[in-house]
């Protein structure tokens, strides 16, 4: 992607504020684990920001939701370095940062803005006055698509969406025509679980 090159290279030519506001509000929004994992490092290293081991902690552990052995690996090497206290700051930073930063959240985001879409009224011109097919631009390839294609498109992602969250939710299987109460029950069942400390690493601190 080129905004994970322009990152890359403010970062390597040592304009670590720019590469950080480009790390945290537009690549690790949608959910780019190396991004969330940068913005740990640069924590770690006080580049372009404080140095904050802890707060660097919380970021790894947003970094490894998904059991990136490389990204658990820097987590856990790092949190055996802290201490009980050291760890219920880094917890508390990590809850805050999953309610923002964790896939369900993302993806539940994701899922509302795609619902929009449908619900908004295709508008385009007609392709002969004899039709009723109404033309509109593909946003990904910029070709021309009907309509009807389009919004099949659009289900047939927010199906994935919605199987990827009821999944990771342990519910039962619900399809894209959700109501606003579904909606509204998703987002309750999702704050629960990003309420909660989901990872092990609380193994890795001993304690007196």
């Amino acid at each position: 992607m080129r905004i994970q090159s322009k990152a890359e290279s403010l970062y390597m030519s040592g304009d670590y504020k720019r590469a950080q506001i480009i790390y945290v509000n537009e690549l690790a929004t949608i959910g780019d684990k190396y991004a969330q994992y940068m913005t740990g490092y640069m924590f770690l290293m006080g580049q372009g920001v404080s140095e904050d081991p802890v707060r660097a902690s919380a970021w790894y552990r947003i970094a490894a939701e998904r059991k990136a052995p490389e990204f658990m690996a820097v987590r856990d090497e790092l949190i055996q370095t802290f201490d009980a206290e050291q760890l219920a700051r880094s917890n508390e930073i990590y809850l805050d940062l999953r309610k923002r930063f964790c896939d369900i959240v993302i993806v539940m985001r994701l899922l509302e803005e795609d619902l929009e879409k449908l619900n908004v009224e295709t508008t385009g011109s007609r392709i002969t006055s004899r039709s009723s097919l109404v033309t509109m631009i593909d946003p990904k390839t910029g070709t021309p698509i009907s309509a009807d294609i389009y919004r099949v498109r659009i289900r047939r992602t927010l199906q994935s969406r919605v199987d990827f969250i009821t999944e990771r939710l342990d519910m039962d299987h619900l399809d894209v025509d959700l109501s606003s109460a579904e909606i509204d029950d998703l987002w309750a069942r999702i704050g629960a679980q990003v309420a909660v400390i989901d990872d092990d690493v609380q193994r890795l601190v001993a304690t007196p």
